[in-house]
C-alpha cells in the first residue's frame, strides 16, 4: 500500500498520523517523488459486465485521477473473441459479439472520461491490441506462459481461473473439452504482463492495477506461492463502492 498526503498537506505523518503539520510550501514538493517518477494506475474493465455502470467508470476515473499521475483504462477486445471461441462460438460470431461489446463498452468509458471533467485529458483507453505492440510485451508474456507450462500448481490455478470465466462465456449448451481450456488460458496469459510487469511493461515506478474483484489466482500470485511473482512496484487492488 502506498499512502500520499492529503490534498494541501505536506507530510503522510500528519495526515494520517499524530505529527505536527508545518505549513512550509518550499517543502511540500519533497514529500513526494519528482513527476515522472510518481505513480501509474491501470483499471481493468471487462465486456459482457454489469458492474461496468457508466457512473462507476466514472468514478473510478475521477478517483484514479486524484491519486495517480497517469491513468489507463484496459479493454480485453481480441482475448475476448478468443474466449468465446473456446466455449463454442464460430469465429464470425466470437468476432460480432466482441465488435458489439466493445463499442458499447467504449462509449460508456467515453461518457465516462467526460463526466470526470479534468480526468479527460489524463486518461487513455488501452485495448489489448495496443497493449500487445509494446516493445517488450512479448517477452513479458512469454514468462507467463513458461510458467504455465513448468509450475504445475500455476498451471492448476490458471486453468481453475479459467474455468469461471468460460461458464459464463459459453455457447449455451456447450460441452467444453481440455483444448477448449487451453484455448481460453490465451486470455489470461495475454492479461498477466499487465498485472505482474506493469513498471518494467510502461517503463514506470509503479503501476497499480484495479478489478472490481478478487481471484484466487492472483490472491495467490501477490502471496509469492508461485514461480511466477509481480515484480518490484506492481500493485493490485480491488474496488470496493463506498457505503
Amino acid at each position: 500500500m502506498v499512502i500520499r498526503a492529503r490534498p494541501g498537506e505536506g507530510c503522510v505523518f500528519f495526515s494520517y498520523g499524530n505529527a505536527k503539520y508545518r505549513h512550509n510550501k518550499t517543502n511540500l514538493a519533497q514529500c513526494l517523488p519528482a513527476r515522472g517518477e510518481r505513480f501509474h494506475v491501470v483499471i481493468g474493465a471487462s465486456p459482457f459486465n454489469k458492474y461496468y455502470s457508466e457512473n462507476r467508470i466514472a468514478e473510478l476515473l475521477l478517483w484514479a485521477n486524484n491519486h495517480f499521475d497517469f491513468a489507463r483504462v484496459f479493454v480485453p477486445d481480441t482475448p475476448t473473441v478468443w474466449t468465446l471461441e473456446a466455449g463454442g462460438y464460430s469465429l464470425d460470431e466470437a468476432l460480432h459479439k466482441t465488435r458489439r461489446q466493445m463499442r458499447y463498452l467504449n462509449n460508456k468509458i467515453d461518457r465516462a472520461r467526460e463526466a470526470a471533467d479534468n480526468a479527460i485529458n489524463r486518461v487513455d483507453l488501452l485495448p489489448w491490441s495496443l497493449l500487445a505492440k509494446y516493445g517488450n510485451y512479448a517477452n513479458l508474456e512469454k514468462r507467463s506462459r513458461t510458467a504455465f507450462a513448468t509450475d504445475s500448481e500455476f498451471q492448476r490455478e490458471c486453468l481453475a481461473a479459467t474455468d469461471e470465466v468460460l461458464e459464463n462465456r459459453r455457447r449455451e449448451g456447450y460441452q467444453l473439452s481440455d483444448l477448449d481450456r487451453l484455448h481460453a488460458v490465451d486470455y489470461l496469459m495475454a492479461e498477466l504482463p499487465l498485472i505482474l510487469f506493469g513498471p518494467e511493461l510502461f517503463g514506470v515506478q509503479s503501476l497499480t492495477f484495479i478489478y472490481h474483484r478478487s481471484l484466487q489466482l492472483l490472491e495467490k500470485l501477490f502471496a509469492g506461492e508461485f514461480s511466477i511473482k509481480p515484480m518490484h512496484g506492481q500493485h493490485f487492488i480491488i474496488a470496493h463502492e463506498l457505503t
